[in-house]
């Protein structure tokens, strides 16, 4: 029964999460993130713009350890007719960027590849670990209440 409440827990945080790859301008940012090895301010400037054939994200920020400006585009194209686009969050677009600059420098694919799935694996860690804490909460609320209506079951008994 366990199992089945934690699977059913963990479909629907992830259902309803708002992890990092949620909107492209998240997906924009954990890639980033991989790619520079640092995490991302949250003062970032964001821009999207969209054209029939693709979706662009630019983020303009400075990393903390660093007085430079980086400035990263990660361009989206249209999603093949049939496949599962998230049209609620992506619209017609695909879920990760074809392809990516840093600051005009193209970042190649397999890099862009690599990186995608490294994010997509952090995202899923911290659905795991967001989970595992909620079932941990669940677990310490259910010992809690057990002993409270413990309690006031031996008080109703004391006073018969």
């Amino acid at each position: 029964m366990r199992k089945i409440l934690l699977l059913s827990g963990l479909c629907l945080l992830a259902a309803c999460s708002g992890d990092n790859l949620d909107t492209p301008i998240k997906t924009c940012k954990s890639i980033s993130s991989v790619l520079l090895g640092s995490d991302i301010p949250a003062t970032v400037q964001e821009t999207q713009q969209q054209t029939d054939e693709t979706q662009t994200v630019t983020l303009n920020f400075q990393l903390s350890d660093e007085k430079k400006n980086i400035k990263t585009i990660c361009t989206y194209k249209t999603a093949a007719t049939g496949e599962e686009s998230g049209v609620e969050l992506f619209g017609k677009f695909e879920r990760v960027p074809s392809k990516m600059t840093i600051n005009g420098q193209a970042v190649p694919q397999r890099a862009l590849f690599d990186a995608i799935n490294k994010a997509t694996l952090n995202a899923g860690r911290q659905v795991a670990k967001d989970v595992n804490q909620k079932g941990l909460d669940m677990m310490n609320n259910t010992k809690e209440a057990g002993k409270d209506m413990a309690s006031d079951v031996n008080d109703f008994i004391q006073k018969q």
